[in-house]
């Protein structure tokens, strides 16, 4: 049977290693606790970044719907242009015609009428002298243009991109 001093001794020794354990312990309890800082750390910045992630994906989502507006504005204005273009090339070809018809009838009946009436053809050069006094004086009035331009609707501005994360220019190695 042990002694009371081997008993005692071993009681010592156990309580000696107890206070090794609880030194390793309060080691692995500053370890536990450090690593669970930089989980923390690690969390805050992975939410901040993916909060600034999704506000850039919403601008850019208004940015795109911008364009798609900007684009519908774009296509009636081609539209307009392209309706006027047409009508003004169906015009044209119609007056020119009529006026190589008129410039030959107008010819023909002015020679016609100062061989006939050389009195009334001096009367009409006076007239028309006079008619251009007239109308530097007073001019007539300007007929209403037969196309109005109606602007197409345009969409409201969303305004510049939102600043997140670090704007400063990073230093390359």
């Amino acid at each position: 049977m042990p002694s009371a001093d081997d008993l005692f001794n071993q009681l010592v020794a156990a309580n000696n290693r107890l206070e090794d354990i609880k030194g390793d312990l309060v080691d692995v309890k500053g370890a536990v606790n450090g690593v669970t800082a930089a989980v923390t750390l690690v969390n805050a910045t992975l939410t901040n970044g993916f909060n600034q992630l999704v506000t850039l994906g919403q601008y850019t989502n208004q940015a795109l719907y911008q364009n798609d507006q900007q684009n519908d504005t774009i296509i009636c204005l081609l539209e307009h242009i392209s309706q006027n273009t047409c009508a003004l090339l169906n015009e044209a070809a119609i007056q020119t015609a009529t006026q190589i018809e008129m410039e030959r009838d107008i010819d023909t009946l002015e020679s016609m009428f100062a061989t006939v009436n050389a009195g009334a053809a001096l009367e009409a050069k006076r007239l028309h002298a006079l008619k251009e006094q007239i109308e530097k004086c007073c001019p007539p009035e300007k007929p209403v243009p037969p196309c109005v331009f109606v602007a197409c609707p345009a969409p409201k501005p969303i305004g510049p991109p939102p600043q997140v994360g670090d704007t400063k220019p990073r230093a390359t190695k």
